[in-house]
Parts: structure tokens; sequence; C-alpha cells
């Protein structure tokens, strides 16, 4: 039983100071949340191009003959795999071995260096690739970026200067 002087819920200061603790954790956690997201994003668009990578590399072994990985960069980015010739990866069907283009809420740009017309060949004997290269993503307005080192006997291995969990890029 309530005695006269005690009364029940809260007050609007108590209500108040709980509402602004929400506010202030929210506010300090959507840039981390943002960031986390990129970050994500980042590893899962450099896995997908690693193992698109390895499969061409797998089928001009398994064929005997050459597979082609075809980029077009910036932020339209797109790669296209293909038996025996380069491909046009934003043409769709235009890559028999499949192609990937930048999805419009990703936030990344492709950049390719060390390659001819922006095309890596793998040959078919020992699935050795035609050329050394770097194929590095980067978040549009940050720092985090990740690479895919591709040596001219066609290892490959993934790096970035600042994203946990992966060797630097020497």
């Amino acid at each position: 039983m309530l005695g006269i002087n005690q009364q029940k819920g809260v007050s609007l200061i108590e209500l108040l100071v709980v509402m602004a603790i929400v506010i202030i954790l929210t506010i300090m956690a959507v840039p981390l949340f943002t960031s986390f997201m990129n970050e994500f994003r980042l590893k899962a668009t450099v896995q997908k191009l690693y193992y698109s990578l390895q499969y061409a590399r797998s089928e001009a072994v398994k064929q005997n003959q050459a597979v082609y990985v075809s980029f077009q960069t910036s932020d339209n980015w797109c790669y296209g795999t293909n038996p025996a010739s380069a491909c046009t990866c934003s043409t769709p069907s235009g890559c028999s071995l499949g192609a990937t283009t930048a999805p419009r809420t990703q936030n990344l740009t492709l950049t390719v260096t060390g390659l001819t017309s922006n095309t890596l060949q793998f040959e078919g004997s020992r699935g050795a690739a035609g050329a050394s290269s770097v194929i590095t993503f980067t978040v549009y307005g940050q720092t985090p970026t990740m690479s895919i080192k591709i040596t001219g006997l066609g290892n490959m291995i993934i790096c970035s200067p600042n994203v946990s969990g992966y060797p630097a890029c020497t």
C-alpha cells in the first residue's frame, strides 16, 4: 500500500537523463557501425574476387587452354572470366565463366596495376599468370584498402596495409 508521499513511475528529469544517454551512445555507435560495415563489404568483395581468380586458374589447367580475367576499373567496376579470349564484363553474358559487377551501395573502387588492357591471362599447362599484378579495392573516402597480389607463376595472396587479419602488402 502506497503512502501519501510515495510516487509511482519516473520523473521527467529521470526520463530526460536516460534519453540523453541513449542518444549519446547512438551517436557514438553509428560511425563505428558504418566503418565496420564498409570493412566487412571490402573483405567479402576481395575474397569473392580471390576465389574467382582461383577458379579461373583451375579452369585454365583443367581445360588446358588460356583463361582470361578482364577488369573494368573505377567506380563502376566489374570483372569477368572467359576461356580463350578476353571478354567485356559490363556486357550481360559477355563472359562465359562468370562476371561480377559493383553493387551500387558498396562504395568501393577497383584499381589494377601490372596488366596490359586490364586483362589477366592464366595459361593452360601450369596455370601461370601472364604478368605479375596487383588488384586493389578501396573504400570511398576512407583508408581501408585490400589487394590481391598475383605472381608470374599464378600464386595469389590477399594483403592489406590497414585491415587486421591480413599480412601487410610488400
